[in-house]
Formats: structure tokens, sequence, C-alpha cells
């Protein structure tokens, strides 16, 4: 079952309340002579809580997403720190790709990051709605492309492993497919295919939610961005998302060739990213078995994770 994002409006910012004085001060050069209500739409499914405040009858909107306020599994972190990363990642990966502009942070509001509202429907409500998503997923691949070449570093593939045995971790598998999947994963770490000379970001929440299009591609959520990581580690990521939210596997895997070929500059370099793919598609289905509204597919999906896993022997 795929979950859509949606804004429900949930009320507006009375005058004199603290947050809607500190957003317009912020937003002043853009709302010169602006007196009104702030419109409040809260947007969900989020691992925080984000909303989009409208400043009514101005034509600006912006988006708050409180970092103190989770509504996820994960609640002990340090909010404050996860609030200002993202922001600087926002504003050092903007040079490259078009993300939301981050406008400010403030620790007083739960941790709070206000960027740019970009609007746009997000690959999974094109997906949803059985458009074609040959355009969009050009966009992507171009976007990632631009993204990992400005940030190229080398790849420190032990993070990698980490982040994989921690995704199992959260999957509790029993304890013989366990010791199978480790098994692969020891595979994985002697073979060559992963070459530690391809690192970069990634933007690390390659998921169908966190690409919005509209004519242009823009990539949001940046919480999850990780350093010295090999680049196919987004490519999988999404390849396993189309390939579980479309009905057509057929179609699927004509959407998965099409993003890695526009990834690629060369045909050695689509083989190469090919061979590699299977390793973080696995990842990806690891990541979707272990929600719980997922329950229903997660024996599918552990089998076609280990599937891919497998891929090393052939």
């Amino acid at each position: 079952m795929q979950q859509l994002i949606v804004e429900r409006k949930v009320g507006h910012l009375e005058v004199g309340d603290a947050f809607g004085d500190w957003l317009a001060s912020v937003l002043a050069d853009r709302l010169a002579g602006w007196r009104g209500k702030i419109r409040v739409y809260r947007v969900e499914p989020a691992s925080h809580v984000v909303c989009r405040y409208e400043f009514v009858g101005s034509g600006v909107s912006v988006v708050g997403k409180f970092f103190g306020a989770p509504t996820g599994a994960k609640t002990h972190y340090n909010a404050d720190a996860a609030m200002k990363n993202e922001f600087r990642r926002l504003r050092h990966v903007s040079g490259w790709i078009r993300v939301p502009h981050a406008i400010a942070t403030n620790s007083r509001f739960h941790a709070v990051l206000v960027t740019e509202y970009v609007p746009g429907r997000t690959l999974r409500e094109l997906l949803a709605a059985r458009i074609s998503m040959y355009d969009p997923l050009t966009g992507v691949a171009h976007l990632l492309r631009r993204l990992h070449d400005g940030t190229r570093t080398s790849c420190k593939r032990e993070r990698d492993f980490a982040y994989f045995h921690a995704i199992l971790d959260q999957n509790t598998l029993p304890g013989s497919r366990r010791k199978r999947f480790d098994r692969l994963l020891g595979a994985w770490w002697h073979g060559t295919r992963l070459d530690p000379d391809a690192g970069c970001m990634v933007h690390g929440d390659a998921t169908l939610s966190n690409y919005l299009f509209d004519g242009e591609t823009c990539a949001i959520d940046f919480e999850g961005a990780r350093n010295h990581t090999h680049p196919v580690r987004d490519l999988g990521i999404l390849a396993s998302e189309l390939k579980t939210s479309d009905g057509s596997s057929a179609r699927a895997e004509d959407y998965i060739g099409h993003l890695l070929w526009h990834y690629s500059r060369s045909v050695e370099e689509f083989r190469r990213h090919t061979a590699v793919l299977p390793f973080f598609m696995a990842l990806g289905y690891l990541r979707i078995a272990r929600l719980p509204w997922r329950a229903a597919e997660r024996d599918w999906l552990l089998s076609e994770a280990e599937a891919c896993l497998a891929a090393i022997h052939r």
C-alpha cells in the first residue's frame, strides 16, 4: 500500500502568535505592507511535524520542519544538531541541484527549519496517477548525477555496510535467515563490484516522495544525506521503490533501466552501475520491509532483498 503525501488544513496563526510573528519577521522583505492571516496546513506522513504556512493574499508560502517534534520511530537524537545539519546541507547542494531554499532555523520553536515552499507533484503521486514516469525520472537521474559529481570524494564502504547491518537489525530476522544475509554481505564485502574510489554525498532518502516534478525536478528532505558513500545507493533505493510501488513489474523494470541509462555517461558506466545496483536495491527492500504499514508485503520484500544480494554469485 502506498502512502501519498497530503496537506490537511489545521487552522491559522492568530495575530500576536510568537511563531507567526517570527516567521513574518524572517520574511519581511517578501511581505512588505502585508497584514493578514497565516493559514496552516499539516503535511503528512512525515518523520517530524511538517507544516506549510500560507500568508494569505501575499502569494508567499513556506514550510516548517520541526526536528523537536518527531512522529516516527526515531525519537532520541539531538534536534538542534539535526536542524542545523539539514540547513547547511540544503545551502551546500543548492549550487548543483534544485532544492528548497533554506531560509532560517530557530531552536526556540521545537528546532524548526524553515524552507521555501516548492509546488509540484511527488514522483509517488505521479506513479499512483498512472502518469508516464520517463520525463520525471530523466530529471531525477540528471539531478542525482549533478549532486554526486559535485560532491565527489572517496567511498568509505564500511559506512554503507554498517548502515546495511543497522537496517537488518531493525527487521529482527530469525537467526538462520540473518546468517544467510550476513554471508551474502560478506561476499559483497570481499568482492570487487563496489569501487572504493566512487564516493560522494548521497541524498540518502531517495524515496518517490522526496522528488517533486513540475516540469523541473526538485529534491527535498536532506536530513539523511551522507558523505563518502557510493553513488548507486540513491539509485538502488529509488529502484526498489519503483519496483514495489508500480503494479506492473515489466514497466518498473523499464523505468529502472531508464533511470540508470540517463544517470550514466557511457555504456561502460551503465554496465558498472547495473552490476552494483542489486546491492543497494536489497537495502531499499529492507528499508521498506521494516515499515509497519508494509507488513503484508514483508515476506516478499525480504525474499527480493535476499535474491538481489545473491546476484554477487552470478
